[in-house]
């Protein structure tokens, strides 16, 4: 065994002992998706997302640093929640969803502690301490695509990177070095014919194999957006409250997808299949305490609400008019005007 090899097979030791799923190494350079992403720019896919319009930085980590020659992709596994339950099921319960991933704890802080200690045990295999950078989710790095090249997945249809032991409920982040590594080889595309993801997206936003045009993307819509929704598109949401996860949940490799056991997620009841009317109120009184360590402040109070009221008009439950009615008189007007789109649903849904 070389020198390279040993010390490459001793950090995925690290990084698997430092509660990670998967672990897989690629070369720094310039990545072929650099024209995919381009073309999904001009295309003006990533709609009001400028930072994915740094195409060259997030093409080449060595435009980070030039130093940089590898990138080590880490994986960990986040699906707490059974997989025969879905946000489908929970639509015909007439109960919301929130994505998987927002359901505990803040993941970007958690990885991040799980780096930094990983990443200073890598120091202490080197003779010469290592220059060493990571993210979690926040740097400019296509992510998928060097996890992609790394063996730890292929990237599926759906846009997402999919294990075949842990399906694609994953984070991702990634340790950059200025070593070289030994360099693992890609996966084949196991997606094969399959068009469940594509078929399945309310809005189609899947609009051909790996490519989402955000504009039309239910996650993006009611997290990264914090405009008004108009009712068209509202409608399709179906009952997502924040995110969506219905393109993830008919893949056939989540099926098998095995539950994690990491407790530091720690999900939350009260973002387990909710209760619309109890979370508004929830939300409404308790904000400051419910937005704690939680992804979910990031579409702040109002634009949380926006969307409670949005799903209440698409589950057309008579019971939640007298509640969108007090919405109509809202100081907040986005607020108000999605209260009245839903009233008019709800009402629609009655007459049909």
């Amino acid at each position: 065994m070389s020198k390279i090899e040993n010390l490459s097979n001793q950090i995925k030791t690290i990084i698997l002992s430092s509660g990670f799923d998967i672990v897989g190494i690629s070369k720094a350079h310039k990545l072929k998706d650099y024209k995919h992403l381009k073309q999904w720019v001009d295309n003006k896919y990533q709609a009001d997302m400028k930072y994915m319009e740094h195409i060259s930085k997030r093409s080449d980590v060595r435009e980070i640093d030039n130093s940089f020659k590898s990138v080590i992709s880490c994986a960990i596994n986040y699906n707490s929640i059974n997989n025969e339950l879905s946000s489908y099921r929970a639509y015909r319960k007439k109960k919301g969803w929130i994505s998987r991933y927002a359901i505990g704890d803040d993941y970007h802080k958690i990885i991040e502690k799980k780096l930094k200690i990983a990443s200073l045990k890598i120091k202490g295999v080197f003779h010469s301490e290592p220059k060493i950078k990571y993210y979690v989710d926040t740097g400019p790095v296509l992510e998928r695509a060097y996890a992609g090249i790394s063996g730890t997945g292929w990237i599926g249809k759906n846009s997402c990177l999919i294990n075949k032991e842990i399906g694609s409920w994953i984070f991702l982040s990634e340790i950059l070095m200025d070593q070289v590594l030994k360099y693992d080889e890609d996966v084949k595309d196991m997606c094969g014919t399959c068009t469940r993801c594509i078929d399945a997206c309310p809005t189609d936003a899947i609009i051909f194999d790996k490519v989402v045009d955000s504009n039309k993307c239910i996650s993006y819509l009611n997290i990264e957006n914090k405009k008004y929704i108009k009712n068209d598109i509202a409608k399709k949401f179906l009952n997502n409250i924040y995110g969506c996860d219905i393109y993830q949940e008919v893949c056939p490799w989540n099926k098998r997808a095995k539950l994690t056991d990491l407790k530091v997620f720690n999900p939350k009841q009260e973002f387990t299949i909710p209760d619309l009317i109890e979370l508004l109120r929830n939300v409404e009184n308790n904000w400051n305490k419910l937005k704690i360590k939680s992804p979910i402040k990031r579409v702040k109070k109002d634009g949380l609400i926006r969307n409670i009221l949005i799903v209440m008009g698409n589950i057309g439950d008579i019971k939640y008019i007298p509640i969108l009615e007090e919405y109509i008189i809202n100081k907040n007007l986005i607020s108000a005007k999605t209260a009245e789109d839903s009233i008019q649903r709800i009402k629609d849904s009655l007459d049909s």
